[in-house]
């Protein structure tokens, strides 16, 4: 190392900056400094007298400039002996900062609903008897474990700060009804008793289910449950099935009457015999439908539908292979999609999506109601005007005039009552609209003579038989197109 004098003298060309943030001078050496301490680059002149820098030198600048930290010595040995003159190089790298992990659950059973969802066999048939509409578990089963944050470690720049890392953050605890904590591992949660797992909105809980094993038949005659049902077996004719949630079905059903507050799966289908009525708040899946009254909040899922009545405020999908709606009439607000309609006997096969023209006439009716509402109470309005201005002209009020006021007061009452009424069956009516206005009707596959494609208000009778058709509600007019395959 030499002393500071000649130091000094060898050292021509540096220039220690003041400040990092300056704009850098080209014609002198110097040092700069990313503005998140990451990385140093360093710009070297050459000396007056053409001499080698010495590492020492380098170094030494590099400290002087605030740089202490991921030194390339490397980088820096190269500088000096090539001359590498008049470009930065980059001769310093952070250590960069290793991000922390929040903590998080890892669940044991289904909570995202996949096992509703059936399988698709090879042959395109969809299989309804994998779906599993009870999520079931025993007591002691593990539900969920919970992982704590991890915190991270902080980096450290080219000046040798600290570069901070995010805290971690830890999760709520797990909430829900009839699960626990295990006594082996507080973060682990198991199921306190037998039940149907149901997550949502972050909770976890397990409900009671009544399950029945073996067939359902007119001996036990009526089955009625506030929760889940799950039948193993048949339910013959004449039986009545009422579940405040899910109801599954594992065996064909007969002319039963159905209700449920939530999804049905029938998963072999329903012979209804023109008998059997079904009502559900939720989606109905089926292998099959026949001679069946059809009520669904939600969507109808089916293999077949055949000479049945159904009524899906969703969507009615036709699935697998055949795909088929055959006789009878099929509405969905949001649309039907199948792969077949009508059959090559040219039965009469109806289908209709979109708003139901009864929820027209409905709507007429209710503007018509609305608009006589308020010319009464305008009416009304100008009758207490009138009596207000005569008793500001007379000074006083009869009773006859009160009796009057009084009868008014209370119509105005009544009619307000029905105006609001009619405004929420308006707006409940705008929402159904709403949702039923982009509906259309896919056929693909075989469309046949005798089947009718209504959309809305719009009626079309096929004439004649054709293949791969989609249907929509243009301005009042149904409008087909061709499905084009690749």
């Amino acid at each position: 190392m030499t002393d500071e004098k000649s130091m000094g003298k060898e050292m021509q060309g540096l220039n220690v900056r003041d400040s990092l943030f300056d704009i850098y001078d080209k014609t002198q050496s110097y040092v700069r400094v990313t503005d998140d301490d990451q990385e140093a680059w360093l710009y070297l002149v050459e000396k007056e007298d053409g001499s080698f820098y010495s590492m020492e030198e380098l170094l030494d600048f590099l400290e002087e400039n605030g740089v202490r930290y991921g030194i390339n010595e490397d980088n820096l040995i190269a500088m000096a002996r090539k001359k590498v003159y008049e470009r930065e190089i980059k001769v310093a790298t952070a250590t960069e900062a290793i991000a922390g992990q929040d903590g998080y659950y890892e669940y044991y059973v289904d909570v995202t609903g996949d096992v509703k969802k059936p399988k698709i066999r090879e042959d395109g048939s969809v299989d309804y008897q994998s779906m599993n509409m009870v999520n079931s578990v025993q007591a002691g089963t593990p539900l969920a474990l919970y992982h704590p944050a991890k915190e991270g470690i902080p980096g450290i720049g080219v000046t040798g700060a600290s570069i901070p890392v995010n805290p971690a953050k830890n999760l709520l605890p797990l909430q829900g009804r009839n699960i626990i904590h295990s006594e082996e591992n507080p973060n682990l949660y198991i199921a306190q008793k037998e039940g149907k797992v149901e997550y949502k909105d972050g909770k976890l809980d397990i409900n009671s289910v009544y399950e029945l094993r073996g067939d359902v038949d007119q001996l036990i005659g009526k089955v009625e449950f506030y929760g889940d049902v799950v039948i193993s077996g048949n339910v013959e004719s004449g039986v009545v099935i009422r579940a405040g949630k899910s109801l599954t079905i594992e065996g064909t059903v007969e002319a039963a009457t159905i209700v449920a507050g939530g999804d049905i799966i029938l998963k072999r289908g329903i012979q209804g015999n023109q008998k059997a009525s079904i009502v559900c708040r939720g989606d109905l899946y089926a292998d099959f439908i026949e001679h069946t009254q059809v009520k669904a909040n939600g969507n109808v899922e089916a293999n077949i539908i055949l000479s049945s009545q159904i009524e899906a405020e969703g969507k009615v999908t036709l699935t697998g292979k055949k795909g088929a709606i055959i006789g009878g009439y099929v509405h969905g607000t949001k649309g039907i999609d199948c792969k077949n309609l009508g059959n090559d006997a040219e039965v009469k096969t109806e289908v209709h999506a979109g708003c139901q023209p009864e929820i027209y006439q409905e709507n007429l009716e209710l503007n018509k109601r609305l608009d006589k509402l308020k010319n009464s109470q305008k009416r009304l309005v100008n009758e207490l005007k009138e009596i207000e201005m005569y008793v500001k002209k007379t000074g006083a009020i009869t009773p006859t005039f009160e009796k009057r006021v009084a009868e008014i007061k209370e119509e105005m009452k009544g009619l307000t009552e029905d105006m609001q009424s009619c405004n929420g069956k308006l707006a409940s009516i705008m929402v159904y609209m709403q949702k039923a206005k982009d509906a259309l009707i896919r056929i693909d596959g075989n469309l046949h003579k005798g089947s009718i494609i209504c959309i809305g208000q719009g009626r079309l009778p096929i004439e004649n038989s054709t293949v791969y058709m989609e249907y929509r509600n243009i301005s009042g007019m149904i409008a087909g197109k061709v499905i084009v395959k690749n």
